[in-house]
């Protein structure tokens, strides 16, 4: 699929997540170093199976590792990827995030990388989608402050101004048939996923919102884009639309 991904952006998480991952290594390795004369004193094949654990458990991480950075830079789509990404997302991720925040890299940029990161992913998928199967959520925060309809309990209630992206959207949505939604926050979000069902999602929201929303929602597939604030966070954003319209494009099956 050809979506538009940021290729430079996605770097910064796959690396700091590569340091992250050697560290957690060499962290363990010490850890069983000085607690492994305890451990056979107690019991040698206690010992034995808790090493084979953790040498599972690390053979495991590196391959996801790998099939992440093959993925995401060869572009193409592997088999075995989609278990490597449930290690990378479950395992590495939170660390990752942790640890940069330690050596001081900013939440957002990680955040943003990884976006990049799976968008990349996404963009090997060799499947479309049925226009019905396809979910775009925005955030509340594109509605214009000077608005005073309620678009979170019906998006169709919108006037079409023009003052916010949100009438475009609808008229993108209505164009190639697929549901739209706003929602408030992450419980919201997450109740409109589990009426709907969907099968792909295109996610409109800030670095936080989205990180969390791709996590809450795995495995289903998202496309994410970063809204812009010139204004600041959480009020009168803006999204490129030609972001979304391209990836709709490029997802569904049955386009008219």
């Amino acid at each position: 699929m050809d979506f538009e991904i940021n290729t430079k952006g996605k770097n910064l998480f796959l690396g700091l997540a590569t340091v992250t991952l050697l560290l957690m290594m060499v962290i363990t390795t010490l850890l069983w170093w000085f607690v492994s004369p305890r451990l056979h004193e107690i019991n040698k094949l206690l010992a034995e199976i808790s090493l084979t654990a953790l040498r599972i458990f690390y053979i495991v991480l590196i391959l996801g590792t790998v099939l992440v950075y093959l993925t995401c830079f060869l572009e193409k789509y592997f088999l075995i990827a989609r278990f490597a990404v449930v290690a990378f997302n479950r395992v590495l991720f939170p660390v990752t995030i942790f640890f940069g925040r330690i050596i001081g890299i900013s939440k957002d940029k990680l955040r943003e990388s990884y976006v990049h990161v799976n968008n990349a992913l996404m963009k090997t998928i060799n499947k479309k989608f049925k226009a019905k199967e396809i979910f775009i959520l925005l955030p509340h925060c594109l509605q214009s402050t000077e608005c005073d309809l309620r678009i979170t309990v019906d998006i169709n209630n919108c006037a079409g101004c023009g003052k916010c992206n949100i009438s475009e959207l609808i008229k993108l949505a209505k164009r190639y048939n697929v549901k739209i939604a706003i929602a408030t926050g992450g419980t919201l979000a997450r109740r409109i996923i589990i009426k709907h069902k969907p099968k792909f999602i295109i996610a409109v929201a800030c670095q936080r919102d989205l990180v969390d929303g791709l996590q809450d929602v795995f495995p289903i597939p998202v496309y994410g884009v970063l809204n812009e604030r010139p204004e600041g966070p959480c009020i009168n954003t803006i999204v490129d639309i030609t972001k979304i319209e391209t990836a709709l494009k490029n997802i569904i099956s049955d386009k008219k």
